[in-house]
């Protein structure tokens, strides 16, 4: 009798073909072969859009780079290009028994994660690692589709802590914009402009929202402006527009 090879743990996603063709796992548990580009349909659920200015500067990312998501790494250097967070993770959930296999860093379990080689001089180099981390060239939620996305996985079973350990939750503004800090500034912000300074309460309140480019734009003008006007802090400018505006519509 032959002895079976252990399978590895293998996603639906990453399922393969007896032809070695990608496929995805079918309602009926059979598998379905993407044979054009046609088949690698947009999820109607995704809850990401991007502006005109940043697929543009994403486009110019790939022409210049090709795909710069996942783990790079450049033999004329030696350095890690992109892919830092994620090689730190897995090192820190698998210690030394990562290993390299064929290009990939490969876990315990079978899991694969390619890396890409590269023979870039250091210039481009830098510049591939700032794009590939670089909040104007991807897109952001929009919150209706991110609500809708996030109430499905609320309602979803075998989905326990989910939400925690991924931070879905602070995602939504409704869900987590103002987060008292009882006894003192976090350190993480420790000498930042406004954050040497606690209310009478002896509590922080961390705000945290996500916000479009535009928005974000808009924000930032109304910081300098109020910097230029005598506000020393950053959580001082803040006050002072909120009070600006309460003032005005209040008249």
């Amino acid at each position: 009798m032959k002895s079976r090879k252990p399978k590895s743990r293998r996603s639906s996603a990453d399922a393969l073909t007896d032809d070695k063709t990608p496929c995805h796992a079918a309602e009926n548990g059979g598998c379905v072969s993407v044979t054009s580009v046609g088949d690698l349909k947009p999820a109607p659920y995704n809850p990401r859009r991007i502006d005109a200015k940043s697929a543009a500067g994403l486009a110019r990312s790939f022409t210049e780079f090709g795909d710069i998501s996942g783990l790079v790494w450049n033999r004329r250097t030696g350095h890690l290009v992109a892919g830092h967070q994620r090689l730190d993770a897995l090192k820190r959930d698998h210690g030394d028994k990562l290993h390299m296999d064929q290009g990939a860093v490969v876990t315990p379990a079978g899991e694969r994660f390619p890396v890409r080689v590269v023979d870039w001089p250091v210039e481009k180099e830098k510049a591939a690692n700032v794009a590939a981390n670089s909040p104007l060239l991807a897109g952001s939620f929009t919150p209706e589709g991110l609500e809708a996305v996030l109430a499905d996985l609320k309602a979803a079973d075998g989905l326990d802590g989910l939400f925690d350990g991924l931070r879905l939750d602070e995602l939504l503004p409704a869900l987590g914009d103002l987060v008292p800090v009882p006894g003192g500034a976090p350190e993480a912000d420790a000498g930042l402009p406004g954050t040497n300074e606690a209310d009478a309460s002896g509590e922080w309140i961390t705000f945290s929202t996500p916000l479009t480019h535009a928005q974000h734009h808009v924000v930032m003008d109304a910081i300098r402006r109020a910097k230029s006007s005598g506000g020393e802090k950053l959580a001082d400018c803040l006050a002072m527009i909120a009070s600006s505006y309460l003032t005005e519509v209040t008249q």
